[in-house]
Order: C-alpha cells, then structure tokens, then sequence
C-alpha cells in the first residue's frame, strides 16, 4: 500500500523533526526517510502537494533548506484505518497502528459484530489476546478449543442443548459385545477444506495419530484395537466395557484434522487467515453437514492480555435486546497437596473460602454457588481448630485476572501472619508440561464445562493434572479407575458420580470456589445467538438479516 508507506516515511520525517519550522538538508532527509536523495525530491513534493508540510529550499548547492510538519502522524492514519476496516483489511489498519491493538480501540468499535461485507454476512468479534495454535493436540484454552471444532470434524460432535454426542465423519455409531466393541460407520463423499475426497483410509490414519499421541490419548488408554472391518466402517475394541466412548470422541482433542497437512480440517469453518492479531474463518463449501449462514467469522485483537473480557460484546450492542447469558457448570477450584498436615490443610481451605467469599460475592459476572450437580453439594467447612503456619508455601496458580486477585490478597494475607507465599503464574499450555506442579502446596485453577455437565466433569478427573499432586500418584490412579469402571452403563455412571466427587470435596482435597457467568451482549444484527457449554456463540446457528436498503 502506497499511502501506508508514504505516511511511514512522514512518521520519521515527523518524529525527527518535531512540529516546528527546522533546517535541514535533502541529504539528511533522505537519510531519515530511509531512501535515496532523488526519491527524497520526489517525496517532499508529494507530502507537500497533500497539506502533511512545507519544504523551502535556498536555491544553490550546499544551502540549508526549512522543513516543517504540519500534520500529526495520527490525524493522518486514522481516515485510512477506517477505511481499512471498512473493507475488512485488518492487518493494513494494525500496521498503521505501529501493530498495537489497543491503538485502533478508538476506532474499530463501528466495524465490529454482524456486517455485510462484499454482499457476505460476516461476524467480527474483538478479542484480548493472540489466537495461538489451532491443532487439537496443542490447545487446553477455552477459546482455542471452541474454534477448533469449528475447523475439524471428529468421530463424533456434541450438540447444544443435546444429551448425547452426535455422528459427525461417522454417520452412526453402535455397541456390541455388552459395549465392549464399537463400530463407527463413516461417511462417504465427504472432503477436507483443500476440496480433496476424504477417504476411509484417511479417517483410520488420523485416529492412529490420535491414539498414538500421549497428549490427546489420556482418556482413551482402554482401546485395545482399531480396525478397518468394511468399507467405511471402523471397530474400536475396548480392553473393558465403556458405554460413554462416544462421549470421549467428542472431546475437542479428538477432533480429526487431516492426517498429512494437520492445518487442514472438515468441519463447517476453515481457517482463511491465520496471524497473531488476527484470525478468519471461512464457510466451507465442502462441508457434509447443514452449511453454517454466517460466510466468514473475523476475531480482531483489540487490547492487551490484561484486559480479559468477563462478557465479550460484540459491536455497540442494542439494549432493546435482552444479552444472553449462562452459569457455567465448571468451577475455578482450590487443591491442597496431601502432604500438608491435615490441620494446616483446613486452615487454608478456610482461609481461602473466606478471601474468595470478601473478593467476589458481588461480582456479577462470577456466582459463588456450592451445587456442582444435582446431588453434589459443597458444604461449608467448620471454623478449624488454630494452627501454626510454616515459613514458606509454594501455590502454582492459573493466570487469570480472577484467581490473580485472589492469590494475590491471599499473599498477603499471608505475609501478615509470617508466611511467606512463593506464587508461580501459569497458562493453560504451561500448566499441562512436566513436574510443573510437583512440589506445589497449593493449587488455583479452574475447570472448563462442556456439553454434558456429569460427563465432562468425570473427564476432568481423567485429564487434570493438578489431581496427581492433590491426591498422589497412587490415589489419582486409584479414583480414575474406579470412575472407568463405573462406565459399564450410563445408569451406573450418572449413579456413582455424584458419590465419588461428595467424597472428594467432603475431605478438602478440593474446593470449587466460584462459577463463570458468560454473557455476550445484545447484537445489533446478529439472530439466534445460542450459548455453548463453554460460554461461547454457536456459530453454526447464528444468521444476519439483510443488510438494510
């Protein structure tokens, strides 16, 4: 773009010079603009024929010429920022932005929500931070795991509002042999987003890699065997009966991309456009399923990653309109390590409780509930006995402006009574590496809900690894194959759930502390906003209404 590298060279010429008459020489010009002496000429020439400054030469060789800029680089920049987002050029503005997000804050606002873009419906949504990696193998955030099944098909899909996991690249699934044996019957004429036919062979592949990788297997360690039995027809044969396995294949780690270029899915979106402030998702013409109304959904980075939104609102909103809101089933949590005296253990629960009680009860944004499920209650710890506190403790914590908080008055709180509290921060990807949380004391965390509230949370003993530290090794081992074997039946499952977590929770290894409420506000154009589990809009439901005139 011509005018962003003009307005480039003047931001130099400007920041060189200052906003007064100064003297100066072609040669020096050119040198800060950065290019030669003739383009330099021709250069002034042009900012001064735009109004941006004035240039007097002194005629003769050697003379010293007056420069002066009249025009600030922002009242330059910004008409071309709007124009950039009215065409959806986001990079374009962030670059005359200096690459900053929270500079276009200001100015992106109008161009933001339901829009009709070259005659498209297109949804663009601000977002806080970069959207990192998008393969299902490398991703625990929320957000990153909503747009991956947005990209990539599995086995199976969980459905809004539906109790049980759909067919997805498999049309149908069932069970034989008491649901100790499976058979998953794929479709066919189906394509990857590069237009290419998926094959059998291809499904068959991308479930080996899945099942051969340890950072998407945890909760598929029961797979005695894999086979192609027919054309489009795989079997899974289970080492012990589990009538939940669909549910396991819906989770996001096991979506399938494809097998050979991994940024390459089957799902209703693809990925068009892929940086880190930004990120478009395209409607694939490819897709087997019913086609999504939206063409395109935009995420705009718009500010800093200590600006995390508790509601996301998309464009200005209209307050006619109710937002739509939901209490998520998952909880941020406390575990105390099982090396801590029993003693010490209940003063710190109770010391959090209270802390989180002081921090957050009239946040509307966050619920401090006890009931986890019908039938699970968290019940209020007795005042515990008085307990002398060591000189030093160790808490890992998630890095969220919430459980920041919390710690952080916890720390000094602390400190108050000579107890010196070591905080280390970690992100989802950091929390998951090895022996990160080993020598922790304590743990703050949360857990993400999905569809099917009792069995994400069983999912979540499976997969969290802060239980190791909290139970020990042996404990953790023990309560997750207790919960595998109560997946013999649905029935027995949603029995035992509830028993096995009263337990977990009556004994302090663990304290859900408070719930997320996700709203998105009122759309000005978007319809049918429904809500996921996790708090975010259903992308294949939402739909604009013709553009107006």
């Amino acid at each position: 773009m011509r005018l962003l590298q003009k307005i480039r060279q003047y931001q130099r010429l400007s920041l060189h010079y200052g906003s007064s008459p100064r003297q100066t020489t072609l040669a020096e010009v050119a040198e800060v603009a950065v290019c030669s002496e003739r383009h330099a000429r021709t250069l002034l020439r042009q900012l001064a024929e735009n109004g941006w400054l004035r240039w007097e030469a002194q005629p003769g060789r050697g003379h010293r010429a007056t420069l002066h800029c009249l025009r600030t680089t922002s009242e330059l920049s910004a008409p071309l920022m709007r124009a950039s987002l009215e065409k959806g050029d986001y990079q374009s503005a962030l670059q005359l932005a200096d690459g900053d997000p929270a500079s276009l804050h200001h100015i992106i606002t109008p161009f933001l929500g339901g829009k009709w873009l070259k005659h498209q419906p297109t949804l663009r949504i601000p977002w806080y931070r970069p959207l990192t990696s998008l393969h299902p193998a490398l991703q625990r955030r929320r957000a990153e795991q909503h747009i991956i099944c947005a990209v990539h098909a599995g086995l199976t899909r969980n459905e809004p509002g539906q109790p049980h996991p759909i067919g997805d690249l498999a049309h149908h699934y069932a069970s034989l042999d008491g649901e100790r044996r499976w058979h998953f019957y794929l479709r066919s004429g189906a394509h990857w987003h590069n237009g290419q036919p998926i094959t059998d062979d291809d499904i068959l592949t991308a479930m080996r890699q899945l099942l051969a990788d340890p950072t998407r297997n945890v909760g598929l360690q029961h797979i005695a065997s894999l086979t192609r039995v027919a054309p489009w027809c795989l079997e899974i044969e289970l080492t012990r009966a589990d009538a939940l396995l669909p549910q396991r294949l819906a989770h996001p780690v096991c979506r399938l991309p494809h097998p050979r270029q991994p940024e390459i899915g089957a799902g209703p979106f693809a990925i068009a456009r892929h940086h880190s402030h930004y990120l478009r998702l395209e409607r694939q013409p490819w897709y087997f399923g019913h086609h999504p109304l939206l063409h395109a959904i935009e995420f705009w980075r718009t500010g800093s990653m200590l600006e995390k939104p508790a509601w996301i609102t998309v464009g200005k909103g209209n307050t006619t309109r109710e937002a739509v809101t939901s209490t998520s089933s998952g909880f941020a949590w406390l575990m105390v390590t099982s090396a801590l005296p029993k003693a010490l253990a209940a003063a710190l629960r109770h010391q959090a409780i209270s802390l989180n009680q002081r921090c957050f009860a009239s946040r509307s944004d966050l619920q401090i509930r006890s009931d986890i499920l019908p039938g699970l209650h968290v019940k209020e710890p007795p005042e515990p006995a008085a307990c002398p506190l060591p000189a030093h403790l160790k808490l890992v914590c998630y890095h969220t402006p919430e459980l920041r908080e919390l710690a952080e008055k916890w720390r000094q709180h602390l400190m108050r009574h000579g107890c010196l509290l070591q905080i280390e921060w970690r992100d989802r990807d950091g929390w998951h590496q090895p022996d990160v949380l080993a020598d922790a004391d304590l743990l703050l965390g949360d857990y993400l809900a999905r569809e099917n509230a009792g069995f994400a949370l069983g999912e979540w003993l499976i997969y969290e690894p802060a239980w190791q530290t909290a139970l020990g090794v042996a404990r953790w081992q023990k309560k997750k194959q207790q919960l595998m074997q109560m997946c013999d039946s649905e029935a027995h499952f949603n029995a035992q759930l509830a028993p096995l977590f009263q337990q977990i929770f009556d004994e302090g290894t663990c304290t859900p502390l408070f719930h997320y409420r996700y709203q998105i506000n009122a759309l000005e154009n978007v319809q049918d906003m429904v809500l996921t589990a996790g708090g975010w809009l259903d992308f294949t439901r939402a739909w604009l209404p013709p553009p107006a005139g």
